[in-house]
């Protein structure tokens, strides 16, 4: 009868009728949800969300016969829930990652795809300058300037090249849809 006095105490606003109606349950409840959640950050984390719903069912009048029985069972219940909850979460943690290998996997091997077709297309230009004013300027990083003294050409020769070049390995690259082209 204790205890249904106590929550009539809560019901009517009386803070310290908390304390005194959870405090001798608050040990045994962390040992429940301790064994079954296996985390005491998360064993604590449950026992304090089961008496924030207990409060919140004593303050909207829920008829509770024994009230021991009934905030351990919601302990029990609310452990449980908080595992599902971290599995579901651990799986869909896994299904992400799974597929961001995937995508990782495809990207690299559609990159790898590009790459060897980019090259094909440089090796096919015609004019070897083209080939060699691209490849000093992209893939040894030389500026237009390193290339025009490597090359003896004039800058502005170098400068034509690389948009002749690029023109045409373009044209190579549409042609063999590696790359679409906008109607921008």
């Amino acid at each position: 009868m204790e205890q249904k006095d106590l929550m009539l105490r809560i019901h009517n606003g009386d803070e310290s009728a908390f304390a005194e109606l959870l405090n001798p349950l608050i040990e045994k409840a962390y040992k429940t949800s301790y064994s079954i959640v296996r985390s005491k950050e998360e064993a604590e984390e449950v026992v304090q969300n089961s008496m924030i719903e207990a409060y919140r069912n004593i303050m909207a009048g829920k008829e509770i016969i024994y009230f021991n029985t009934w905030f351990y069972k919601l302990v029990s219940h609310r452990s449980i829930d908080s595992v599902r909850k971290n599995a579901r979460l651990k799986e869909t943690v896994i299904e992400i990652d799974t597929l961001k290998d995937q995508r990782e996997v495809v990207d690299a091997v559609l990159q790898d795809e590009m790459h060897l077709e980019i090259n094909q297309g440089i090796q096919s230009l015609k004019n070897g300058d083209y080939r060699n004013v691209l490849l000093l300027y992209y893939y040894q990083d030389f500026s237009i300037q390193e290339v025009s003294e490597m090359l003896g050409l004039k800058t502005s020769t170098v400068k034509s090249h690389l948009h002749r070049a690029r023109k045409a390995l373009k044209a190579r690259l549409v042609e063999n849809q590696i790359i679409g082209v906008s109607t921008q």
